[in-house]
């Protein structure tokens, strides 16, 4: 994401494009209520980002703009704006800034963010979003799908991961399609080009393990449509993500060698 029209940037903006008609229809499902969420978050990074850009030259990012939104979707309405300050400032500090911004980080800053939410403040309880944001999320999907900068190995791989355990729960496996914040999380938190695996086998594997800690955490915990479930399996997927692609990286360099040996 460095070289020719698909740098950094690029790659951020057209992020920013997919988000469109989730927005409209976060719009319509919540009135002002997220619109007050987004516009707490995006700040609080934008700052976070000035001093950075002052401290050590970091640019500013259109990323900003998915992981406040991504704050806005996932959080409750109830959440005070102080709440949402101190966890997108951890998030964007822990999760991004330190590791020299978005296209470096390994984990996703907006995820981080939520995870410090739902840790630091238990007694809030958040709740999902329906099916016309989930259908939103759809347009975003395919763009990046076409383009790209969406893995559709992580994609499918998640939602086979997601089916399978599912099933075995003894669970409807057509419920979780129409939870709008899980939906929304797989496309844009579990998927992101930057925080996935990376080589073809780890992304199979990457996807598949998304999906499975999606059920075990949504069926046998906050449920299905609590927006925890996705967040956390995501933040748990990407931790594993380097480890994944060493272990694909060393099978493939083992049977090269012995290939040629």
């Amino acid at each position: 994401m460095t070289t020719g029209i698909w740098q950094r940037n690029m790659v951020s903006w057209m992020l920013v494009v997919a988000l469109l008609p989730v927005a409209a229809a976060l719009w319509i499902e919540q009135d002002g209520a997220a619109l007050l969420r987004f516009g707490v978050a995006l700040v609080t990074i934008l700052i976070w980002q000035a001093v950075f850009l002052i401290a050590r030259a970091q640019p500013l990012s259109p990323i900003a703009v998915v992981t406040a939104f991504a704050v806005a979707l996932l959080a409750s309405g109830i959440t005070e704006a102080w709440q949402i300050v101190l966890a997108v400032s951890f998030g964007t500090v822990v999760g991004e800034q330190i590791f020299g911004g978005w296209g470096r980080n390994f984990i996703h800053a907006g995820v981080v963010a939520l995870a410090f939410l739902y840790f630091a403040f238990p007694e809030v309880a958040h709740q999902g979003t329906g099916i016309w944001v989930a259908i939103s999320v759809l347009p975003g999907a395919a763009l990046l799908l076409l383009t790209g900068i969406l893995s559709g190995r992580v994609m499918i791989g998640a939602v086979v991961g997601l089916v399978v355990v599912t099933l075995v729960m003894g669970a409807d496996p057509g419920a979780p399609f129409l939870q709008g914040s899980l939906v929304f999380g797989m496309v844009f938190l579990v998927a992101d080009p930057v925080c996935s695996a990376s080589t073809r086998g780890g992304r199979w594997l990457y996807g598949g393990l998304a999906g499975a800690l999606i059920a075990l955490l949504g069926w046998a915990d906050v449920g299905i449509a609590a927006p925890q479930a996705v967040v956390f399996a995501a933040l748990l997927a990407a931790i594993f993500a380097p480890l994944i692609d060493a272990g694909i990286i060393a099978a493939t360099t083992k049977q090269w060698r012995e290939h040629n040996a």
